[in-house]
């Protein structure tokens, strides 16, 4: 697997997103990626 660098320009959004997170940031952003193309996510709160 390839691994991509994230760059956030906006530090208001980037602590917004970062307060409203549950899991780590790099499950977040697959599992939105995954709810964007409808692969089933699972919730491993």
């Amino acid at each position: 697997m390839k691994k991509y660098l994230l760059l956030i320009e906006d530090e208001k959004l980037w602590e917004k997103f970062k307060n409203v997170i549950n899991k780590d940031i790099n499950t977040e952003i697959i599992d939105m990626i995954k709810k964007k193309l409808g692969v089933e996510v699972k919730d491993g709160k």
